[in-house]
């Protein structure tokens, strides 16, 4: 156990990066296809409102594959955001593609918050410090939504605001305000979390 405890962490801490910008070269090869439509964010949706109603298997191997799974839509996600911003026309296409893309990244990031604290279950300080990082760029993710809109809540953030203050609340993230939310406060959060969780014990060595 603690061995995939260690291999877990280690592999949050690089899937992780796809809270962060996406690298431009991505839009630079596609922008040149008229995609300002919905039907890569709508797939992406679909694909996580399937995970939220499956659960994945117990065993650690599934609990991976899901969250594997799940990083996957991230980056397309995010990579699908860059597109909308170089090839829809208006602020008015893409609004309400970046509110969707927003909605679906949040929820996947609370998804990926129940992985993390099931596969950290043997070392408290990261069952909870790893889910605070993926709800904290969840909250992110909608506030850089709202803040845009001055401070309007779309309503399709509803059910995932929701969800994403139920699961902070059993980790001991406290949400700040829409307009006080900021990549310098999840950072921060990121950096608490990986230093709880470095307190977890290392596997031992295998024999022989």
């Amino acid at each position: 156990m603690k061995k995939a405890l260690v291999a877990f962490i280690a592999v949050v801490f690089v899937l992780l990066q796809i809270g962060r910008p996406a690298s431009a070269s991505t839009s630079t090869v596609v922008a040149a296809v008229n995609r300002c439509n919905t039907q890569v964010v709508d797939e992406s949706y679909a694909r996580i409102r399937d995970y939220d109603h499956k659960a994945p298997g117990t065993g650690t191997a599934d609990l991976m594959q899901r969250f594997a799974a799940i990083a996957e839509v991230l980056t397309t996600l995010h990579e699908e955001r860059e597109i909308v911003d170089s090839v829809c026309p208006t602020d008015a296409a893409r609004e309400p593609l970046f509110t969707e893309i927003a909605a679906s990244t949040a929820w996947a990031l609370a998804l990926e918050a129940d992985i993390a604290g099931a596969l950290n279950a043997a070392c408290p300080a990261a069952q909870k410090a790893l889910p605070r990082m993926m709800l904290a760029d969840a909250w992110l993710s909608m506030a850089n939504v709202i803040n845009e809109n001055n401070g309007t809540v779309p309503k399709l953030f509803n059910d995932t605001i929701a969800k994403v203050r139920a699961r902070a609340a059993a980790v001991g993230l406290t949400l700040p305000a829409w307009s006080e939310t900021s990549r310098y406060w999840s950072d921060n959060v990121a950096a608490a979390a990986k230093e709880e969780a470095a307190t977890c014990p290392s596997p031992s060595p295998s024999p022989g």
